[in-house]
């Protein structure tokens, strides 16, 4: 007999929201919060642990080197590595002689730590989603029950465009599973997912964020960030001894992986992809972000004046 579930869908965080109850939370940051986070532990990373502020990520890194441990410290303010950090919030600038010298890692984003924050503060279960790790996400959540609340990160306290598609294939899949009842937010996202055109990547492409990460050199992270189903690891969050919550993979998540990427613009085929697990393999990467921002700063002051500023 089909189960019955209940969906219900907040656009973003960090907006003071009221999360109503839900069996588990699924968060959700495509651009790039979720998607780093599901390839640490495709690479083997083993904890990792999502703060809400700079400051309190290298507070957290010295807490823990003083605990023995030796965490990479990552992350990003307005796309790019804040000051002292050494990873920005790249899926691919993650690799695995990386992951195998710092098992342990910190993370302070924009929008996807401080998600997850919210979410945790429910009690509820919560686990990161990216379009990378879908239905692995999904399958798990309904272990906890059938009341699904999913949290979209947004930018700027409001929906952005790729959460929201991600949060509707959620929801599609969702319904093969059982009839669902869905809050008027989860149907709005199952529309836009469902309306939209069938070339995920360009859809994507069209959101501000992506457009951003574009300018300032990131724009690989999109093609890589719109791979579905490419894994099957689930992160999900707990407390550590020290009461600071921590993501680690559930325990037998991650199974081989699809390596079933294939940027046709770039020529690039399945026998140098992203989705590798082979150690020491390179990964592809865009050129110095940094020359690119350096670069889009010096657009004449005009072109700003058109533009929002951007988060």
């Amino acid at each position: 007999m089909p189960e019955n579930f209940e969906a219900d869908l907040v656009f973003s965080c960090g907006g003071e929201n009221f999360l109503p109850v839900a069996d588990v939370w699924l968060v959700i940051d495509v651009l790039r919060a979720t998607t780093v986070m599901t390839r640490w532990f495709e690479l083997g990373g083993t904890e990792l642990y999502p703060v809400k502020s700079p400051d309190e990520a290298r507070q957290l890194v010295l807490d823990l080197k003083e605990r023995g441990s030796s965490p990479l410290l990552m992350g990003e303010v307005n796309g790019i590595p804040p000051e002292g950090f050494d990873l920005g919030n790249s899926p691919i600038e993650l690799n695995y002689d990386l992951i195998q010298a710092h098992y342990c890692g910190v993370m302070s984003t924009t929008n996807g730590t401080v998600a997850l924050n919210e979410a945790f503060n429910t009690g509820s279960p919560v686990i990161a989603v990216s379009f990378r790790n879908l239905s692995a996400c999904l399958d798990h959540a309904l272990t906890f029950g059938t009341r699904i609340g999913i949290l979209c990160s947004g930018r700027k306290k409001r929906p952005s465009w790729e959460d929201t598609l991600c949060a509707g294939a959620l929801l599609e899949i969702l319904q093969t599973r059982g009839e669902v009842s869905m809050s008027d937010s989860a149907r709005i996202a199952l529309t836009v997912w469902q309306s939209r055109d069938k070339n995920l990547l360009a859809v994507v492409e069209k959101s501000t964020h992506a457009e951003y990460l574009k300018r300032i050199g990131y724009g690989r992270d999109i093609i890589f960030a719109c791979e579905m189903d490419a894994s099957t690891v689930v992160p999900m969050l707990e407390s550590d001894k020290k009461s600071q919550i921590i993501l680690r993979s559930v325990k037998g998540s991650a199974r081989p992986y699809k390596n079933n990427f294939h940027d046709e613009r770039a020529g690039i085929k399945n026998e140098n992809n992203f989705s590798t697990l082979t150690p020491g393999t390179a990964l592809l990467t865009e050129p110095d972000p940094f020359e690119a921002l350096l670069d889009y700063t010096k657009q004449p002051p005009e072109f700003f004046l058109r533009k929002e500023n951007e988060n």
